[in-house]
């Protein structure tokens, strides 16, 4: 919702101020799809609002579910679509939000980027797909069927659709609002980059605690350059240096991802590469993926025992991450409308 109109239009119909306060406030709650449901307002403003305003920018075309994930197409007021995904971990839930319509990347191994770019969101857009999923758990917590939503999403990860740090104001716009209206922590989001150099050390100058987690996919520069057409303009030495700034700016462990591709990047020398790397800073953490199968995409390593093996001989702290949504085209790298 575009507040600063809303508030226009309440001042040039002269309502008291708390009614602004009002209909942030239930905005934010996440528990409203449309004004006629805020029985705190009047009748008459209810109705007068609904028939200005559309509460949420985005609204549902379809849901697919599996049993711990759920996926969302959103149309966008320009009938441009985009998707986000609701992630159960049984003592939380997730969202997974998107920052722009397609990708300008083109990755090799994500169906996002084979979409192209069509826009960057706004900073509605990105918050509302938050707000659209707390409005759908509504009624859940409300039933008390589902005990482990109680007070709403926990956690939020932008690695949905696009390139976070390619819409950096309405970014940081939307991380504002999430920190301060939703009342999630910084330690509760993350954001995922396929590398922009400069902008992870403007993102180290901002002093926050969110999560910083970069596709890394390789620690050879031809590899990486081959599944990463960024890693051109951004290339291992330009991004090692970024990332030798933040973690020595904030502190804080930057995650890698790193998806296994068969004959690719899952060899006995990518992966000494890869470990040199990740030795190179002590803050330096690494989550292995189970590369997602895409259309006339690459295909996903059998060597993951291997590669473990491999990390373990060398005493490398790392995860093997967890894929929600594979059925249902949820999970990283398979988002596309």
């Amino acid at each position: 919702m575009n507040l600063s109109l809303v508030k226009d239009f309440l001042d040039s119909n002269h309502q008291p101020p708390f009614r602004f306060r009002q209909i942030v406030k239930n905005y934010y709650s996440g528990r409203y799809s449309t004004f006629s449901q805020m029985t705190d307002l009047s009748l008459s403003l209810r109705s007068q609002l609904d028939e200005k305003f559309s509460l949420l920018s985005v609204f549902p075309d379809k849901i697919l579910v599996d049993h711990n994930t759920q996926k969302a197409a959103l149309v966008l007021k320009d009938g441009l679509k985009i998707e986000t995904v609701l992630m159960d971990y049984g003592d939380w839930l997730t969202a997974c939000v998107s920052s722009q319509v397609g990708c300008p990347l083109g990755c090799a191994f994500c169906a996002t980027g084979k979409m192209g770019f069509k826009r960057n969101l706004t900073t509605e857009e990105i918050v509302d797909q938050i707000l659209f999923w707390k409005n759908v758990l509504f009624p859940f917590r409300q039933g008390g069927k589902r005990p482990e939503a109680e007070g709403g999403l926990k956690r939020i990860v932008f690695m949905g659709m696009g390139e976070p740090f390619l819409n950096w104001e309405n970014l940081l716009s939307a991380l504002d609002i999430i920190k301060q209206d939703l009342k999630i922590g910084a330690r509760k989001i993350s954001i995922s980059t396929a590398g922009i150099a400069d902008k992870i050390i403007e993102f180290a100058d901002l002093s926050t605690e969110i999560n910083l987690a970069v596709s890394l996919h390789s620690a050879i520069q031809s590899t990486r350059q081959s599944l990463m057409p960024i890693a051109k303009k951004y290339p291992l030495d330009q991004l090692k240096l970024s990332l030798k700034y933040y973690t020595t700016r904030t502190r804080r462990q930057v995650f890698f991802e790193y998806a296994l591709i068969k004959d690719i990047n899952d060899t006995e020398i990518e992966i000494n590469e890869l470990i040199k790397f990740i030795q190179s800073n002590r803050l330096f953490y690494l989550n292995l993926i189970s590369l997602n199968p895409i259309k006339d995409g690459l295909t996903p390593s059998i060597n993951l025992k291997n590669v473990e093996n491999q990390l373990n001989r060398r005493h490398i702290e790392y995860s093997v991450r967890q894929s929600f949504g594979q059925k249902i085209a949820s999970a990283c790298g398979q988002l596309i409308q």
